[in-house]
């Protein structure tokens, strides 16, 4: 499948391919964040401020925003086990003990307003989030629903699930998510749609520049830190479900030989023959390494409370094996760099680093000829 790069420096058609208005949708992540903070009383998330600890947080949503499920489950198990429920029923043990996320797009998942019904049959510390009048919505009961818009595009509405889900674990008191963070999120949000934006063209538009450069290689991501794990997961994912791309995520750094084996396989750079006889010779993608994370200080006290351990391994191991596998992309002659964000929380930064992710990920779609905003094999499932 060519690629078309020319595309990418015509705002107005790039607009007008745009017809499920994708890019518009993603720029709004940070009011999607604002629009939450404004309405969290009506959630009536406080109700569930106050109580003992869970004993155990189960996480579920839809396919969409499936990357909310893995940062919520990080940023909880510090406190309290917590887990991605994949499941058409509850495990037999969780009870009254126990806290419930559930997080839904459309509302119309019939495995989510199943678990909804049994959370409050037996009492969890249930939170839901779904459009009013749905099926999900409606099985949640009395527990606390934060109500979506129904226009969202699924594939753009991770914040308006992930915003939800980050009150209740304040309120839960299994991770501290204070509104000036929250404030923090939505204004890193904002700053990375303004550097992504359609209208700018590919040499200051790094999600372009990063677009065109893997449309003829294989994307690599590598996170390196506690959250910077997630969002590189988040931008394969985004590859992968908006321009059908192959790419790899790891993180650092366990990682890291998974990574290398990959770089070291495409071997070092040939010299290319110019007069060599290029009819039906296969194309061979070789990597091209994008790394989330390693541009911070690992002793930034930022990054929370943290032992002498979680400093020496999550984050000191993680940027040596980020350099480890920079020098080896250089060695073999493959392209390489790092996800540049603002620095300030790891969440905010995490959000930053994933939105510029999926705009690098639409604008790779377009320039295949694809519609990332199309509905997909998972919006139909259900």
């Amino acid at each position: 499948m060519s690629f078309d790069e020319s595309l990418l420096d015509d705002g107005d058609l790039l607009e007008a391919r745009d017809e499920q208005r994708l890019l518009w949708s993603l720029a709004t992540s940070g009011a999607q964040v604002r629009r939450a903070v404004e309405t969290v009383g009506d959630f009536g998330v406080e109700a569930l401020r106050g109580g003992a600890l869970p004993r155990a947080l189960l996480v579920a949503t839809d396919v969409a925003p499936s990357v909310a499920t893995r940062l919520v489950v990080r940023l909880s198990c510090t406190e309290t086990p917590a887990m991605a429920w994949h499941g058409v029923e509850l495990p037999k043990w969780a009870g009254p003990a126990d806290a419930l996320l559930i997080g839904s797009v459309d509302g119309m998942h019939p495995r989510l307003a199943e678990l909804a019904a049994q959370g409050a049959r037996r009492g969890l510390a249930m939170a839901v989030v779904a459009p009013a009048g749905t099926p999900v919505a409606s099985a949640a009961g009395r527990a606390p629903l934060a109500e979506l818009p129904a226009t969202l595009n699924p594939r753009a509405a991770r914040w308006s699930v992930l915003t939800p889900f980050l009150q209740t674990l304040d309120a839960l008191g299994v991770h501290h998510v204070p509104g000036g963070l929250l404030a923090e999120v939505a204004n890193s949000l904002d700053s990375t749609a303004e550097a992504c934006r359609p209208s700018t063209d590919a040499f200051t538009n790094p999600a372009k520049a990063l677009a065109i450069e893997f449309a003829d290689t294989q994307p690599l991501i590598a996170g390196a830190g506690v959250l910077a794990g997630v969002a590189a997961r988040a931008i394969a994912d985004a590859l992968q479900q908006f321009a059908g791309v192959t790419a790899v995520s790891v993180s650092l750094p366990d990682g890291v030989g998974r990574a290398g084996a990959l770089l070291r396989g495409a071997g070092p750079a040939a010299v290319d023959d110019f007069f060599r006889d290029r009819v039906d010779e296969p194309q061979q993608l070789r990597p091209r390494l994008l790394v989330v994370g390693d541009d911070g200080d690992p002793d930034d006290p930022l990054l929370g409370d943290r032992s002498g351990a979680q400093i020496q391994l999550d984050e000191k191991a993680a940027r040596r094996a980020a350099s480890a596998l920079h020098h080896l992309a250089r060695e073999l002659g493959l392209r390489a760099s790092s996800v540049e964000v603002p620095q300030g929380d790891p969440l905010a930064r995490f959000a930053a680093a994933a939105e510029f992710g999926e705009f690098t990920a639409a604008y790779l779609a377009f320039g295949l000829g694809l519609d990332p905003g199309s509905r997909g094999p998972a919006e139909r499932a259900h």
